[in-house]
């Protein structure tokens, strides 16, 4: 009987041990995905800072915040961003005087490893602190900022001290608590999120501005990860990164694209993958999941025209394009036939392209475009085809050139 008893007891540990395994696997996996999670909202905001959406960048950044508040470079986009809007200079404050405390001088920008502040952050609180008229406050930030001069654009420096100006302060005056960590504002919570409202994407907006996208659907639910080494606004094509290969152009809900290479079961392989990729030099790189629906699941195929997956084969034939039309010949195009030799007709997809040409040259088709009669035609413009598809003008020179 007592051997029975140990053998159920045996058991009962293994299997405890068995489930302790598991939970540990489940919570590594769930925090490699929240890990993923929180990089994407901070590309997003950085993305959204240099289009100046200011309230859009905050609300991907405080996404971030709530599992880092005490990151000093997110608390300084944070305030830098508060900094650019008008009434929230507590706000401001409150971010900045927490981003002071741990200044990297050795500051890695876009990088989400990043736990430093930048020396900026003096700038950004000179400025919040003159508008509260906390005067003597601002001058010593400002003399903080000055100690790093020659590390600085010197316009910055001038701005500040332009800024401290109109604030009067006493030479004297003592300023010890300038960069004391402050209690939030009243009804400020840096960690409120608000719910999203799913957006769909916009696909008649994106063909006006000339980009072809397609659906995309896995099948399966579980995370693909990937390694995205970029972003912008408008497509480039896969052909502009060098010698890296195998990149997938993405663009999510907002409208953002995206540069991701791999679609892996297993996040170590991605790990992997990222690891050569920084040797290559993209520093920013990082781990997502392409399974993401709102970032992932539209493909960009082409871009005003020329298929992003585009490469360069033989030779390159340049023309000059005249102008384009559907059905009916516009006039200046009908007059252009009457008075400039030389004219070519070539369909691309469903246009019929007026051009002067091929030139094996680019700087053949810059002078023949320079000789045109401006009075005739005065929005000319180069193009580029190879074996018969249009291609990227800036891949074309820098093939032929």
């Amino acid at each position: 009987m007592a051997r029975k008893f140990h053998c159920n007891w045996l058991k009962t540990l293994i299997d405890m041990k068995k489930l302790i395994l598991i939970s540990i696997s489940i919570l590594v996996f769930f925090n490699a995905q929240s890990q993923d999670s929180l990089e994407m909202e901070f590309d997003k905001a950085r993305v959204l800072l240099a289009k100046r959406n200011i309230e859009e960048a905050i609300k991907s950044l405080r996404k971030v915040y709530v599992s880092q508040p005490e990151n000093a470079n997110i608390n300084f986009l944070m305030g830098a961003a508060y900094t650019e809007l008008v009434g929230t200079q507590g706000e401001a404050l409150f971010h900045l005087k927490k981003a002071v405390q741990n200044v990297n001088e050795k500051y890695i920008i876009g990088s989400f490893k990043e736990n430093g502040s930048p020396i900026h952050v003096y700038y950004y609180l000179t400025i919040a602190l003159v508008e509260v008229d906390s005067c003597a406050e601002a001058a010593k930030a400002l003399i903080e900022f000055k100690k790093h001069s020659e590390r600085v654009d010197g316009y910055f420096i001038d701005e500040a001290s332009r800024h401290l100006q109109k604030c009067p302060y006493a030479e004297n005056a003592i300023a010890d608590n300038w960069n004391e960590v402050i209690p939030p504002p009243e009804n400020y919570d840096p960690t409120f999120i608000e719910e999203e409202e799913k957006i769909e994407l916009d696909t008649a907006a994106l063909a006006n501005r000339g980009i072809l996208t397609k659906r995309l659907e896995y099948t399966t639910k579980a995370a693909l990860y990937g390694v995205q080494i970029g972003s912008n606004l408008n497509p480039s094509p896969i052909s502009s990164f060098g010698e890296v290969k195998n990149v997938d152009v993405f663009i999510d809900n907002e409208g953002i694209i995206r540069y991701v290479i791999g679609h892996f079961v297993y996040r170590k392989q991605a790990d992997r993958l990222l690891e050569t990729l920084q040797e290559k030099g993209y520093k920013d790189a990082f781990v997502v999941n392409v399974n993401d629906e709102r970032k992932y699941s539209n493909e960009v195929i082409s871009y005003n025209n020329v298929n992003l997956r585009a490469g360069i084969r033989g030779t390159v034939e340049y023309y000059v394009q005249l102008g384009a039309f559907k059905e009916s010949i516009p006039d200046n195009l009908m007059q252009a036939y009457t008075e400039i030799s030389g004219i070519e007709e070539i369909v691309d997809q469903d246009m019929t392209m007026i051009v002067l040409g091929p030139f094996e040259k680019y700087s053949e088709a810059v002078n023949h475009k320079n000789g045109i009669d401006e009075s005739k035609i005065s929005d000319a413009f180069i193009v580029a085809f190879n074996k018969g598809k249009r291609i990227p003008l800036n891949d074309a020179i820098n093939h032929t050139e």
